[in-house]
C-alpha cells in the first residue's frame, strides 16, 4: 500500500479526505500539528471528520463521543474503542501519512 503525499498548504483550509481502498482517512492541522486518523466513529461506524474539534480532540457529531486526535483513545461513551491513528512524517513542504508499519 502506498502512503499518501499531501502538500501542507493544502491543510490551511480545514479537513482533507483522502480514500483508500479500505478505509477513508482524515488529515488536518490543528495548532500547528498536523493529525490522521480513520474517519469512522468506533461507536456508529459512521464518519466523525465534521464533528467538532477542540484541545486535540474530535468530537462525534451525532453522539458526543470523544476521541483524542494524538492517541485516538476513547475518552467517553458511548465510544468504547479507539480510532486508528496514523504516523505523519513532515518533510520540506509536505507530510507523508504512513498507511502500513514496514
Amino acid at each position: 500500500m502506498n502512503n499518501i503525499q499531501i502538500l501542507k498548504s493544502d491543510l490551511n483550509s480545514g479537513i482533507k479526505i483522502y480514500n483508500t481502498l479500505e478505509s477513508s482517512i482524515a488529515i488536518l492541522k490543528l495548532n500547528n500539528k498536523y493529525f490522521a486518523f480513520e474517519d469512522i466513529c468506533t461507536h456508529d461506524g459512521e464518519p466523525i471528520s465534521n464533528g467538532k474539534i477542540f484541545d486535540s480532540c474530535i468530537e462525534c457529531p451525532r453522539h458526543q463521543a470523544k476521541f483524542n486526535l494524538e492517541t485516538g483513545e476513547a475518552l467517553c461513551m458511548p465510544a468504547t474503542e479507539n480510532i486508528k491513528i496514523f504516523k505523519i512524517i513532515e518533510k520540506e513542504n509536505i507530510i507523508e501519512i504512513i498507511l502500513e508499519e514496514e
